[in-house]
């Protein structure tokens, strides 16, 4: 009698103790999962932003697609799992991904755009509508930074055709981009204004908008 009840002691001490370990487990799976699904989260629209750069921009990195290679099998293993093991590594990889990716594609943005931009930012000055040259610059300034969309990327293709439109309009040549560049910088002096440049300054009509300043010296 007295060996029976503690043996049934015994089995509901062993069945609260398989429970604590089973509730520690899925908490443990939970802890796991949460960490998996968060960083899933944050690295999904640099996902999109780089398979965007690809196919517009042939913004192709090695690293990048190995990396991401690495990211899709364990998210993939994950699921078929139903749970995740060591998210922190893959946590480290996402984050590892979209600081490589966006660093790599600043550079290569600017590289690619700068001329178009330096462009847009001399002609801004002189521009009879300045609103449409700003709303080019502001559509480049976008996909400078990471991530992009294809609402980005849909605006920036309308605004570098007009940007290429403008700058053809205008018809600078080397002269007259370096009088206009020591005008954007403030360096411009009454000396820079040749007779070819005062020229074209009164066939674009543009007289009024040149002012000059005499700095103190002393």
């Amino acid at each position: 009698m007295l060996q029976g009840k503690i043996r049934s002691a015994i089995g509901l001490i062993e069945d609260v103790v398989d429970n604590k370990q089973k509730e520690s487990d899925n908490a443990n799976i939970a802890r796991r999962n949460s960490i998996f699904f968060d960083s899933l989260s944050k690295i999904k629209p640099f996902v999109i932003s780089y398979m965007l750069a690809k196919r517009n921009f042939s913004f192709d990195l090695q690293t990048a697609d190995a990396c991401l290679d690495e990211l899709i099998s364990y998210a993939k293993t994950t699921f078929d799992n139903k749970k995740a093991v060591n998210p922190t590594l893959f946590k480290q990889r996402s984050e590892a991904f979209i600081e490589m990716t966006a660093k790599e594609w600043e550079t290569f943005y600017k590289t690619g755009s700068s001329e178009l931009i330096n462009g847009l930012n001399i002609i801004v000055l002189v521009h009879p509508s300045p609103a449409v040259v700003k709303s080019c610059i502001a559509a480049f300034n976008r996909c400078e930074k990471w991530p992009l969309t294809q609402e980005k990327i849909d605006s920036y293709k309308e605004a570098d055709q007009k940007a290429k439109e403008l700058l053809k309009e205008m018809k600078f040549d080397d002269e007259i981009k370096e009088f206009l560049i020591k005008v954007r910088d403030k360096k411009a002096t009454l000396s820079d204004i040749t007779p070819s440049i005062s020229e074209w300054i009164q066939s674009e009509k543009i007289a009024d908008k040149v002012s000059l300043s005499i700095k103190n010296t002393v």
